[in-house]
């Protein structure tokens, strides 16, 4: 048998029976299982990878400078959203993921919340007394 006329084949029986070439989706092989919405402290190094054959959702890794630890962010909550676009952008110009990790403060930095005034306890006089 010719090499051409049985790779035709295979390929034609995978169509057949439905398989993908790339490979099948095979759940709960994704490196993260729990993830978390929200994050606090410093952050000092970000992961990203991309859906692939074995995972469907897009992992966000990233390590707390604290205690080294690994965190899985959820991707589709908004610090998790903002690294990702971070990373594809950094990917993209060739920069240092890493650059994402600095978390930026409001203009101006905090307010000081606005003095109240003292009230000052006048004590009024009723007009039958004044008379």
């Amino acid at each position: 048998i010719n090499t051409l006329t049985l790779v035709y084949c295979l390929c034609s029986l995978s169509t057949y029976f439905g398989m993908k070439a790339d490979g099948t989706y095979v759940p709960g092989r994704c490196l993260c299982p729990e993830t978390t919405k929200k994050i606090g402290g410093q952050l000092t190094d970000l992961k990203v990878y991309p859906t692939s054959a074995t995972c469907s959702n897009i992992t966000v890794i990233v390590t707390l400078k604290r205690n080294n630890s690994n965190v899985c962010l959820d991707p589709e909550a908004p610090l998790g959203k903002q690294l990702i676009r971070c990373w594809k952008r950094a990917q993209k110009l060739g920069r240092d993921v890493n650059v994402c990790l600095r978390r930026r403060r409001r203009r101006g930095g905090r307010r000081p919340r606005p003095q109240q005034k003292a009230r000052r306890h006048t004590r009024r006089t009723s007009s039958s007394q004044s008379k």
